[in-house]
């Protein structure tokens, strides 16, 4: 990091820059690769065969996903946040945990209890195909327009709805009509994530028989060896997802405006009648029992009736060890973004919305990027050392630890921001100004003032990486060393032998370890959200 020459303080340009780097140059090594890479006749054979299927199946889960998404988060969300019921308070921060459940985890499951031979086997239509996987995304993704939507909510002014009371509108009525289309911008908003998470998917899809774009990517790299044509499958694919990513930032700031003009009286709170205080309660615990709960259940009983997989803790160590450093990594990479995006300078803040790109990146490209930049490093090392000794570099840089945590930080670095954005704000100029007074230097300041007021936002950023990290299966699959499995990626090597039963146990394991975290997540957005 660059420091100023005179102040002593580190430069944000710099800082942001290398956020940015990190969360871009895979992305960019993926489009040098796609346009300038040698073309096959695999590309010419999929776009004529199996692409239009792909881009099919594609429409149809997100398509699912957002639409069950939005019919789950946005009415409870409203219900959490301007009603009154018994547990309520408990309810607020338990309806985001089904984020701790990987889809492919509930996608084992829900399967296996709906098949033909399960215990649901025809009480309940199996689930699988592109529906199944869409409705498999909304259980698990519904969370993400719960709870922008329940922001939205709770800051809305209370006028609009009471004059639409007042006029005679029935609670739903007045809801339809008023709260949700203030709160509109923020589903929409949350909507574009469930998206764009269903898009980077491939262990649900493939497990269902719903092979999308993501699935054609993998099936070209490791399956036909047709690099470069991968990476033209993954151009198409961030273009989507891009799309999707500028929808969800413009969507964001009218939100926040919306807010900010809406805001004259805090709404207050619907106490409902008994019965419809029943309903509520059950409408809450539905979407957590189907999923979270169900699929825990399942996992767990399969488990306990199946041979324990092989390494099993080999893998639980190496998903901790990843976790917990990109965790550290990314949190450290959101705070330089924030002190930025807080400097106020335009090639700051340039640098760090461009590390914020990184979240519209599905791993299996981040991880395809990360290979075609050790690919080139690994050419240039080599015509050097032959040069020098006659003969290639002895050592390939090919997929590892250190390639592993460069893809989950230009995946899941942006993830990161948002929170250190968030504590970086509670450190007014005015402190800065009261520390410069009584002789305190920069580095001084950022330790005794700065660091109490961040650490929790810091840690919430790691924690939220954590997650993400430990839930995530192309990118792992993709730059893994030899020998060195993952609980997800043991997971789904051993679905994809239809051997469920050993799969169960590394999938639970996932979300038990998730689990811890995701409550502190949820706990912390919500306490935030109260001290409004």
């Amino acid at each position: 990091m660059a420091l100023g020459a005179r102040t002593g303080r580190i430069d944000p340009v710099w800082t942001a820059s290398i956020a940015a780097l990190i969360c871009a140059a895979p992305l960019l090594a993926v489009a040098a690769l796609g346009v300038f890479g040698p073309w096959s006749d695999y590309m010419a054979h999929i776009a004529t065969t199996r692409l239009p299927a792909y881009l099919g199946h594609t429409a149809l889960v997100t398509s699912v996903a957002a639409l069950g998404a939005g019919l789950i988060g946005a009415p409870l969300a409203f219900l959490v946040a301007r009603c009154a019921f018994p547990g309520r308070s408990v309810f607020e921060w338990l309806l985001a945990l089904p984020l701790a459940m990987p889809a492919y985890a509930a996608a084992y499951a829900w399967y296996d209890l709906t098949q033909a031979a399960g215990p649901l086997g025809g009480v309940f239509p199996t689930v699988r195909g592109p529906v199944g996987a869409g409705l498999i995304f909304a259980l698990t993704l519904y969370p993400y327009v719960y709870l922008l939507a329940r922001e939205s909510f709770a800051g809305q002014s209370a006028d609009a709805y009471d004059a639409a009371r007042t006029l005679g509108s029935k609670p739903f009525e007045a809801f339809r009509r008023a709260a949700l289309p203030m709160a509109r911008p923020a589903v929409a908003a949350g909507l574009a994530l469930v998206v764009m998470e269903s898009l980077a998917d491939y262990g649900a899809v493939v497990h269902l028989g719903a092979p999308t774009l993501s699935v054609g990517l993998i099936r070209a790299w490791a399956g036909e060896g047709a690099t470069a044509d991968a990476a033209r499958l993954a151009l198409i694919l961030v273009a989507i997802a891009f799309l999707l990513f500028s929808l969800e930032r413009s969507q964001r700031r009218r939100a926040r405006q919306s807010a900010a003009s809406g805001r004259r009286r805090p709404p207050r709170k619907a106490v409902l009648s008994a019965p419809l205080a029943t309903l509520a309660i059950a409408a809450c615990t539905l979407p957590v029992l189907a999923g979270l709960i169900i699929p825990m259940a399942r996992l767990g009983w399969r488990a306990m009736n199946a041979p324990v997989a092989r390494d099993l803790m080999s893998a639980a160590g190496n998903s901790l060890m990843l976790a917990l450093l990109s965790g550290a990594v990314a949190a450290a990479l959101g705070l330089a973004a924030a002190y930025a995006l807080r400097s106020g300078r335009k090639r700051a803040i340039a640098a760090a919305r461009l590390a914020g790109l990184g979240y519209a990146v599905p791993g299996s490209v981040a991880a395809l990027g990360v290979l075609a930049i050790l690919g080139a490093a690994q050419s240039g090392v080599d015509g050097v050392w032959t040069g020098l000794f006659g003969g290639p570099f002895p050592v390939l840089l090919t997929g590892g630890v250190a390639a592993l945590i460069f893809a989950y930080q230009s995946r899941f670095a942006a993830a990161a921001i948002g929170p250190a954005e968030s504590a970086l704000a509670r450190v007014t100029p005015t402190l800065d100004a009261a520390s410069r007074t009584l002789g305190a230097t920069p580095a001084q300041t950022a330790w005794r003032v700065h660091r109490p007021l961040i650490l929790s936002g810091a840690l919430l950023a790691a924690l939220l990486v954590f997650v993400e990290v430990l839930k995530e299966l192309p990118a792992t699959m993709i730059l893994r060393p030899f020998n060195f499995d993952t609980l997800a990626v043991t997971a789904h090597n051993y679905a994809s032998d239809e051997r469920l039963g050993e799969a169960a146990l590394p999938a639970l394991l996932i979300v038990l370890i998730a689990l811890p975290a995701m409550i502190v997540i949820a706990r912390r957005i919500t306490r935030t959200e109260a001290g409004r």
